[in-house]
């Protein structure tokens, strides 16, 4: 990035209200989890705050002004959704986050057969696909193996595959079109994971020709409590419902009832509107910026990362290693030091917040034969300064672990 970019994300920083205060001890906040949660810009802030004010009535339901204002506002944010990830409007869902999301999927492709997922994957995209989920094998790097793959679809048993696209502990991204052609050559849908990429990398589900995919909102500046499954349309009307009440249903009588077409009749119930209608902010906040230049700074705090880790902390010490080009997130790793005791050193003495622990990829770790690791992660907030300032913390902390 040029010296013009780099000052234009500094900038960006100012409309995060948040980085203005300092930590307990007195030092200036300093954010490295946001594969956790990231930040909120004012926008989204002011969003919330407006619909909770001026505009606070439950949708599609009443028929009086401030209901179609509320029914605008949240059925619209569907629309920039759509444009966000290029897909159509009735090809996405609101639920709570990705992990609702996935659930969905579970229960939908329950008894058609076989599902495919790896053991690098968030538990979230694990542990609703059940026991009898084939978890594919993962190298050193925590990379799947394609062979593993296409061994497995030769057996025409398979009814998903279900993949993250960026792990949220190496950083490392499957090749999701490599991964989607083979499965289709089989007949074989897939489902990505995107709660970790879609924040920094930019989303086409008709060039990927993925058959869902799903994200929270909370990891890219919305409030927490929404998310997306984009599913393509005729396999959404195929799937079953596994929530049923108010607003899934077009018509109830003495003899059953019947359900809306896609995506209405998975949204059950009073949906959380103001925190959709803040979606609708953050992803506009994010359009504006431009999600290449989102990609690109993020692309440069990973190269400055893997720089000052090289230089300053031990050679293998991150869970993937430091393979050229390697994203964000980096999770670190010292043998005989606490995680915990890192991170909270780094809170307590120098206002770095930072996660520790399994990040919810326990298996990832297990095989790795790494017991917890600390986890540094980025937006588009962050600057290089803070990533020195945080490898400077954890090497000085971990030297007087080691003294």
């Amino acid at each position: 990035m040029n010296q013009d970019d780099i000052q234009r994300f500094t900038e960006l920083r100012e409309q995060f209200p948040i980085l203005s205060r300092t930590s307990p001890a007195g030092q200036p906040l300093i954010y490295l989890d946001s594969a956790a949660t990231a930040l909120k810009p004012q926008c989204v802030v002011d969003a919330v705050s407006d619909m909770l004010m001026n505009k606070t009535a439950n949708i599609h339901r009443s028929v009086h002004f401030l209901s179609d204002e509320a029914t605008e506002a949240y059925e619209t944010t569907r629309d920039i959704v759509a444009s966000f990830i290029n897909a159509e409007s009735n090809e996405i869902v609101f639920l709570r986050n990705t992990t609702e999301a996935l659930n969905l999927l579970a229960f939908a492709y329950r008894d058609r057969g076989r599902v495919l997922t790896s053991w690098a994957e968030h538990h979230s995209n694990m542990l609703p696909w059940g026991e009898d989920a084939f978890r594919l094998e993962v190298d050193s790097q925590g990379n799947i193996l394609l062979d593993a793959l296409e061994q497995e679809l030769e057996r025409k048993d398979v009814a998903l595959i279900s993949l993250s696209q960026a792990s949220n502990v190496t950083g490392n991204c499957v090749n999701l079109k490599q991964v989607i052609a083979l499965a289709h050559s089989y007949g074989v849908p897939v489902a990505v994971d995107a709660a970790q990429a879609a924040p920094h990398t930019p989303i086409d589900v008709h060039d990927l020709d993925c058959d869902f995919l799903a994200f929270s909102g909370h990891k890219l500046g919305a409030p927490t409590g929404v998310g997306v499954l984009f599913g393509k349309a005729d396999l959404l009307e195929s799937m079953d419902l596994y929530l049923k009440g108010g607003s899934t249903i077009e018509e109830v009588n003495f003899d059953g009832y019947q359900v809306k077409n896609a995506p209405w009749k998975f949204e059950a119930g009073t949906p959380a509107i103001e925190c959709v209608v803040g979606l609708r902010a953050a992803i506009t906040f994010l359009l504006g910026v431009g999600m290449d230049s989102v990609h690109e700074h993020f692309m440069d705090l990973s190269a400055h990362t893997a720089a000052e880790i090289a230089a300053k902390l031990p050679a293998d010490c991150v869970m993937g290693g430091l393979p050229e080009g390697k994203k964000g997130p980096f999770s670190i790793t010292y043998k005989g030091i606490s995680p915990h005791a890192i991170a909270r050193g780094l809170s307590d003495r120098y206002g770095i917040c930072i996660r520790s622990g399994f990040h919810c990829a326990q298996p990832l770790h297990l095989k790795m034969s790494v017991p917890a690791s600390l986890r540094i992660s980025f937006w588009l907030y962050n600057t290089r300064e803070e990533i020195t300032k945080t490898v400077d913390g954890i090497a000085e902390l971990a030297a007087v672990v080691n003294r």
